[in-house]
């Protein structure tokens, strides 16, 4: 008997590179199970039950690496919103199959 599964390599370097620890996992699995979200860090920090300086840092990083979009809003507030980047979007969506409700 011959058990096989296809290993994503695409999706573990995804893993790999960006949700390197419990704070972007926590960050992704919010953008991914809302991929329509368009929010400051302050309401993302909410959301996930963290502090808002800490998430404020991840979403500026994830922002730099291009998996979110950084919106300047006329408060000077910063909005937030998944990257429309077809490849690493796929990524965040598959992880949210992945990550409990």
């Amino acid at each position: 008997m011959s058990l096989t599964k296809e290993v994503d390599i695409e999706f573990l370097v995804f893993v790999e590179r960006y949700v390197t620890d419990l704070l972007r996992w926590d960050i992704l699995a919010c953008f991914a199970k809302r991929p329509d979200l368009n929010a400051s860090a302050v309401t993302i920090a909410e959301l996930i039950g963290r502090n808002a300086p800490s998430v404020y840092s991840e979403l500026g990083d994830l922002a730099l690496v291009g998996i979110l979009n950084k919106i300047p809003c006329p408060n000077g507030q910063m909005q937030y919103c998944l990257a429309d980047t077809p490849r690493l979007k796929e990524a965040v969506l598959k992880f949210a199959t992945l990550t409990p409700k």
